[in-house]
């Protein structure tokens, strides 16, 4: 299911550029001062500009329900290889396996620091 998700998305991000690509600029109407006004005919006096504003808002909303998906899918992903304890143990024991093979001794833990004496007269009053 994730692969089909993928596909679509990445459909849709080129769908999505080819409409925006495709409707008029705010300055359209200096091309047709030069001759370029025959084209806006075929769609009817508003241009192409409806159509196109449907598909954009239809294609931006299907873009957006497949992104929220796959961060969906993404963080379910993650959530169930959360075990951090059995990622850090597995770490370790890599770790230990590389130093014996390279024939170094695996460190030991630092000891704990001593307490510090106490000062005679140092008391609460």
């Amino acid at each position: 299911m994730y692969p089909f998700f993928v596909a679509l998305h990445v459909l849709l991000c080129l769908f999505l550029i080819a409409v925006i690509l495709l409707q008029p600029g705010k300055g359209g109407d200096v091309g047709a001062a030069f001759g370029g006004g025959g084209a806006g005919s075929m769609f009817g006096p508003r241009g192409p500009s409806g159509i196109l504003q449907q598909a954009t808002t239809i294609v931006a909303v299907l873009f957006m329900a497949t992104s929220i998906t796959l961060a969906l899918y993404s963080n379910r992903s993650m959530l169930a290889n959360a075990n951090v304890e059995d990622e850090l143990l597995r770490l370790q024991e890599q770790q230990q396996q590389q130093q014996q093979q390279q024939g170094t001794p695996a460190p030991t833990p630092a000891p704990a620091p001593a307490p510090a004496p106490e000062i005679p007269g140092a008391g609460a009053p």
